[in-house]
């Protein structure tokens, strides 16, 4: 395990478990209770594709997926966008709601964009779909597609100091002392080896925590390092940097906030610095036309 990363883990195996980062964060938080399911004061959230979820589900449960908040290339919409979105699929924002899935990313981009957006309370079912309907005190049927018009409209306050911005981010990186970044890409990525966006490399001073050993210390019940509260997350893109987001404020009791743009949005900015920077080798035919060889 890379020095990075043992400093995180150590502390999340020392703390208190899943329960205890329930109790911190009690109006967000990760759960395995079906019976939730049938309670009359919760509204479910079925976050698998549309015809999937329009076909059988938990019954009454609002179909509504990434695929419907995200715009072109996974571009995170304006929350007066999204809340719009939210009000086609039958949500106003009150109450409970409890977001089921078979993708535990887009689940987790759901379930974090509820809560960003102001849903009051949101609890994330661990169990996937398909297992939840083989219950048999699961109800199942039809579920409720979005509408054309947003009825009712989502009016919940949005929770918008825990989203932080490409400007923001890179002016901070310059304070005494520099936000804790937590990067939840893999190693490969972290370090540069492996590039998905315009450059490859990390934010300054990131620290790595894969979102595979976020999961696996919800799993095994790890406790939250209070170092850690008030730090930025990211990931590659929106729809995984959410995801992660979810993971370490709902799993793992973090009080973490969110850099939605993630790594692909800041390094295709070629004045924000990057450690670990590399960049893209260029096929030997492409190299050999520009007379470099």
């Amino acid at each position: 395990m890379r020095p990075i990363i043992a400093p995180i883990m150590a502390a999340m195996l020392a703390g208190g478990g899943m329960a205890g980062a329930f109790a911190a964060s009690p109006p967000f938080a990760f759960v395995r209770k079906p019976a939730l399911l049938a309670s009359p004061v919760v509204t479910v959230v079925d976050t698998r594709p549309d015809g999937q979820c329009r076909q059988a589900t938990i019954a009454g449960a609002h179909c509504l997926s990434p695929a419907d908040l995200l715009g072109p290339h996974g571009r995170l919409p304006s929350f007066r966008q999204i809340n719009w979105v939210l009000g086609t699929a039958g949500l106003a924002g009150r109450g409970t709601v409890v977001v089921v899935g078979d993708n535990p990313v887009w689940r987790d981009f759901m379930a974090g964009m509820l809560f960003l957006c102001g849903q009051p309370r949101v609890r994330v079912m661990m169990q996937p779909v398909d297992a939840l309907l083989r219950m048999p005190a699961v109800k199942r049927g039809p579920g409720r597609a979005r509408a054309i018009l947003a009825a009712p409209l989502f009016t919940a306050a949005a929770r918008s100091t825990l989203v932080v911005f490409r400007g923001e981010l890179s002016r901070s990186l310059y304070r005494t002392p520099p936000p804790v970044l937590l990067d939840g890409r893999s190693e490969a990525e972290y370090w540069g080896g492996r590039i998905r966006a315009a450059r490859g490399g990390h934010i300054p001073g990131a620290r790595l925590f894969p979102m595979r050993l976020a999961v696996r210390a919800g799993m095994r019940r790890a406790g939250a390092p209070a170092f850690y509260r008030g730090a930025i997350a990211y990931a590659q893109d929106p729809l995984t940097g959410i995801a992660y987001f979810t993971l370490l404020r709902a799993g793992l009791g973090i009080a973490v906030r969110v850099y939605p743009g993630g790594w692909r949005q800041w390094a295709a900015q070629p004045a924000l610095p990057a450690d670990a920077e590399t960049y893209p080798a260029l096929p030997v035919a492409a190299v050999a036309a520009t007379g470099a060889i």
